[in-house]
């Protein structure tokens, strides 16, 4: 009898110490979303539905966490609507979990959500309507592109520093990378469409 309350103990133990992200971290977060300029309404949507919506810019919403990326489109008179992408990344306080919560903790945390986390803020520049000139116009595109190419650059660096061998580093850094070479694709085929007033 003494043996199977002691295995309940170490059960209880196990299941209350389960979900170590979710403990420390939670399964939600904050997410502070920028535009220049000011004075924008934003949307956040993902897997196809609506998250939350800002109006206006600046603002912050809380949003369950999520393996799945969130894309954002901002709109304001005078300004094309613009979107922008917030990737989740894994949470290291997981791999706790391996040793404190096993394959519970894991699965809890996954289900949560809380193994994953978004940057906590994203800057987004509005496109213009229309501009004085191509000269103008690619002025701006070639800023926004070197930008776009310079978060990208520090993302991937980010996530490296926190690499080991065995943690899946490649696949995150290759998804990094996807979604800035998606967010240049996009800005490319707004230059292309971008008007230029006469």
């Amino acid at each position: 009898m003494k043996r199977l309350f002691n295995l309940g103990l170490l059960a209880a133990a196990g299941l209350a110490m389960s979900g170590c992200a979710t403990i420390t971290t939670g399964s939600n977060q904050s997410i502070t979303v920028l535009t220049d300029p000011s004075g924008a309404e934003c949307q956040l949507d993902r897997q196809g539905s609506a998250v939350a919506i800002i109006n206006p810019t600046p603002g912050a919403v809380q949003v369950d966490k999520s393996k799945d990326t969130i894309a954002i489109r901002c709109r304001k008179e005078g300004f094309q609507d613009t979107a922008g992408t917030l990737g989740s990344e894994f949470q290291g306080m997981t791999f706790g979990n391996i040793i404190f919560g096993g394959i519970i903790g894991i699965a809890v945390d996954a289900g949560s959500g809380a193994m994953n986390e978004y940057p906590s803020q994203i800057s987004i520049v509005l496109i213009p309507e229309a501009f004085r000139s191509l000269a103008d116009r690619d002025a701006f595109f070639d800023a926004a592109v070197s930008r776009s190419r310079a978060r990208t650059t520090k993302a991937i660096a980010d996530a490296q520093t926190q690499c080991s061998s065995d943690d899946g580093c490649e696949s995150n850094v290759k998804r990094l990378q996807s979604i800035g070479d998606a967010e240049i694709a996009s800005l490319e085929t707004q230059r292309v469409t971008a008007r230029i007033s006469s």
